[in-house]
Formats: structure tokens, C-alpha cells, sequence
């Protein structure tokens, strides 16, 4: 028997809170979810109650409105399921042409959520109730931001369903470009001021060490997600690309070095994004954004040692 590998506790000295309404808010979206239908497989669905994907969105933005909380968390929603049902365990998943196709028309949805499509289903109706969700409460620019940052994820997907398709293995500096985008991280990222309640310049937004800043809070999100879910993606997909397989695939050794290895990357990039912010001028709106971003290093931590979504069970292998 393979002895049990060992997680190794990761590096995130930033503030833990959740909202207040987190339960609630995970009941809500759990309720929008089936109210959609985007979810129809009995296991599947069983694996969504457990996942705690409210609880996601009220420990990564812990301070908002309820309301606008509950908006995030049912992106989220809509990004799980789509991972599950339309991704990267489904036929799309496999083949990028089928992918791109299927993306078009959420594609025409986004841009313009009055839009009717061929494909007119669960998933493009829920769309569209975030899309005028998000316009309700958003600016043009937050709302074009969004849209910028839904294309760069979707682009991953078709990337991904390539790499499916050719049983290819991309390199670890070819993985973490693309692992920026693969993970969604930054669509969330681009709605922390519109959850907040306030609107960012774009020209904050641009600035280099910002951006830096940003993609750092990335990489650590996205990384720890790759650490937790790895024993969980190794039992269910034939082709699991992710950061601790690729660099067992390159070093070689036990995989066991290779998680370890995963672990000292995460914990120096919160280092460095540590170090940095402590150098970046910032005035009150920036530091609010700047404080979302350390709220999502934390939080999707806190969930990720939480969540049913990483753990083996019987109906997920």
C-alpha cells in the first residue's frame, strides 16, 4: 500500500475572517445552483453540498454586502460547476474545437447578456442572470474588466482541452503562465472593488508593481489549490496536470518531494508578496484592493482545509 502523503502546512500570515452570513450565503447559492439545473448527476451534486463554496466567496471577501458577496459566491457556483460538467471530466474537456464552440456562446452572453444563443441552456442562463446581476451594481469599466478577465480563463479551458486531446505535458514555466488563467482566480479578483463597493482606476490597476502584486495573490491561490486538490485529481483524471505532477515529472524522486517542492514555491511567493507590498505606495482604495487580495491568499486557504471538494470519499474516486 502507498503510505499517505503528507500535506505540509503552508505559509499565509494574513487575516482570517469570514462574513458573518457565510452559512446563509452558501444555502443561496446552493439554492441558485438547482434553480438553474446546472447540475443534474445525483453524486456530483452530492460532492457540491459538501464543498462549502459560499463559505469560499464569505472568506475571501469577508467584509462586503450581503448581497454582493452572494453575487460572488454564485459566480463561483457557476465556475465549479462549469469545471465539473463542462470542462475538465467532460467530453468538451477532451476536445478543444468542441470547447471554443461552446465558449462562443457564453462568449455572446457575457458581452451582451440581452443576446439569444443556438446553445440556450442551464449554464447560458445562468450566465446571463450574473451577467445583469453585474451590471446592476458595476460601472462600464469594472464591468469591461470582468469580461477581459472571463476571456483570458476561457481561453485557458481550450488550452487545457489541447493538452487533454494530445496527451501533452506542458513544461513547469509553461504551466505557471498558463496557471494564472486556468484557475479562474483572476475574474475573482476582478470583481474586489465591485464587491467592496468602490471602483479602482484603471490606471492603479496598471501600474507594475500592482500588477505584480496581483499576480503573486494568483500564484499563491492557485498553487495551494494544486497542493490540496492533488490526491483528489490523481484518483479521478487520466491526465492530471498540475503544479506538484509537473515537477515530479521533471525532477523525478517520490511525489512526496515533489508536493514539499510545491509548498516551498507557495511559501516564497507569499513572501514576495509580502515584501513588496511593504514597498508599494498606496492610497485608501488601492489599499483596500491590496487588503482583497491578501483576503483571497487567506481565505481560499481557510476553505481549502475545509472543503469537501479535496477529500476522498467513495463517490468521488
Amino acid at each position: 500500500m502507498r503510505p499517505a502523503l503528507r500535506i505540509p502546512p503552508l505559509y499565509c500570515p494574513f487575516p482570517d475572517h469570514v462574513h458573518p452570513d457565510a452559512a446563509e450565503i452558501d444555502r443561496t447559492s446552493l439554492k441558485w445552483l438547482d434553480g438553474f439545473g446546472l447540475i443534474t448527476d445525483p453524486a456530483v451534486r452530492g460532492r457540491f453540498g459538501r464543498s462549502r463554496i459560499g463559505w469560499q466567496a464569505s472568506s475571501t471577501t469577508p467584509h462586503a454586502d450581503r448581497e454582493l458577496v452572494q453575487l460572488h459566491a454564485d459566480w463561483q457556483m457557476w465556475l465549479f460547476a462549469f469545471d465539473d460538467v463542462r470542462s475538465e471530466e467532460s467530453e468538451a474537456g477532451m476536445h478543444p474545437g468542441l470547447m471554443a464552440r461552446t465558449l462562443a456562446s457564453y462568449l455572446r452572453i457575457l458581452q451582451d447578456p440581452t443576446t439569444q444563443v443556438p446553445e440556450d441552456d442551464a449554464f447560458t442562463a445562468a450566465l446571463r442572470d450574473l451577467r445583469h446581476r453585474l451590471e446592476a451594481v458595476a460601472s462600464q469599466a469594472q464591468v469591461d474588466r470582468f469580461v477581459t478577465s472571463v476571456l483570458g480563463y476561457w481561453f485557458a479551458q481550450v488550452w487545457e482541452a489541447a493538452n487533454r486531446a494530445d496527451a501533452a505535458w506542458p513544461t513547469v514555466e509553461e504551466y505557471a503562465a498558463m496557471r494564472v488563467h486556468t484557475g479562474a482566480v483572476p475574474t475573482c479578483l476582478a470583481l474586489i472593488d465591485v464587491v467592496g463597493g468602490f471602483e479602482l482606476d484603471a490606471a492603479e490597476l496598471a501600474r507594475h508593481d500592482v500588477k505584480a502584486l496581483t499576480t503573486k495573490a494568483v500564484n499563491v491561490v492557485c498553487w495551494a489549490n494544486d497542493i490540496h486538490s492533488y490526491e483528489k485529481e490523481a484518483a479521478r483524471s487520466n491526465h492530471p496536470v498540475n503544479l506538484p505532477a509537473l515537477l515530479h515529472r521533471r525532477d523525478g524522486g517520490g511525489i512526496q518531494e515533489a508536493i514539499d517542492l510545491a509548498a516551498r514555491m507557495h511559501d516564497d511567493e507569499v513572501t514576495a508578496y509580502r515584501d513588496l507590498r511593504h514597498r508599494t505606495a498606496a492610497g485608501k482604495k488601492l489599499e483596500r484592493y491590496l487588503d482583497g487580495l491578501q483576503s483571497w491568499m487567506r481565505g481560499n486557504l481557510t476553505w481549502s482545509l475545509s472543503t469537501g471538494r479535496y477529500q476522498q470519499t467513495a463517490d468521488q474516486t
